[in-house]
């Protein structure tokens, strides 16, 4: 009775919480908002095929190369000069890289984006199941879970691959948001709300 009750609180949970990325992404513009163009896109595309030999992967540019074992620790100490200096004066690229051809399946991603919404929701219920909570209290759980998110998980790209302060910012209210509309629908379903003997 439990299992099914967590089961169907995040199946409801995952449909808000893919509503929302679907308002988030496509009607309020905001994550798109901070993307930018290529002046020239077909030059840069020439030289990212010509020189993406990995297939799809994650690049940096600079990569940051490492010394061969062999190497006096002259050649080292100008390797790692030249990589910082190359990072300072750039330009940087830390970016996901498809050089190739790929056919898009929208049911497909689609599928997947409900799946990830689940088995979060799944997770995060299964936290407030064992939690004794007022409602306001497991709401706030929720959007705590969703602070969490978004520390854990927007944050490092800003500390390690210069994401630009506006898509932290933006990234972090996006987890905050979902799990508190999510959190709505599992904050009525799970977890319970203290009685009078759990404070006496």
């Amino acid at each position: 009775m439990i299992a099914m009750k967590l089961l169907f609180a995040a199946l409801l949970a995952a449909l808000v919480s893919f509503v929302w990325g679907f308002c988030s992404w496509m009607l309020l513009g905001w994550h798109s908002a901070g993307m930018r163009e290529f002046k020239d896109e077909a030059a840069v595309a020439k030289v990212i095929r010509e020189n993406a030999t990995h297939g799809t992967s994650i690049y940096m540019l600079p990569f940051p190369r490492k010394p061969m074992s062999y190497a006096d620790d002259e050649a080292k100490a100008k390797l790692t000069e030249e990589i910082a200096q190359a990072t300072t004066e750039g330009p940087f690229i830390y970016a996901t890289v498809r050089p190739g051809r790929r056919e898009s399946n929208m049911g497909m991603s689609l599928g997947l984006s409900f799946g990830r919404s689940f088995l979060a929701a799944l997770a995060l219920g299964a936290l407030l199941s064992q939690t004794v909570l007022s409602f306001p209290g497991k709401l706030a759980f929720c959007a705590g879970a969703g602070v969490f998110a978004g520390l854990a998980c927007v944050l490092p790209q800003w500390i390690w691959f210069e994401l630009p302060l506006r898509e932290v910012l933006v990234g972090m209210a996006d987890y905050f948001i979902e799990w508190l509309l999510s959190g709505i629908v599992l904050a009525l379903f799970l977890g319970r709300v203290p009685t009078s003997r759990d404070h006496g």
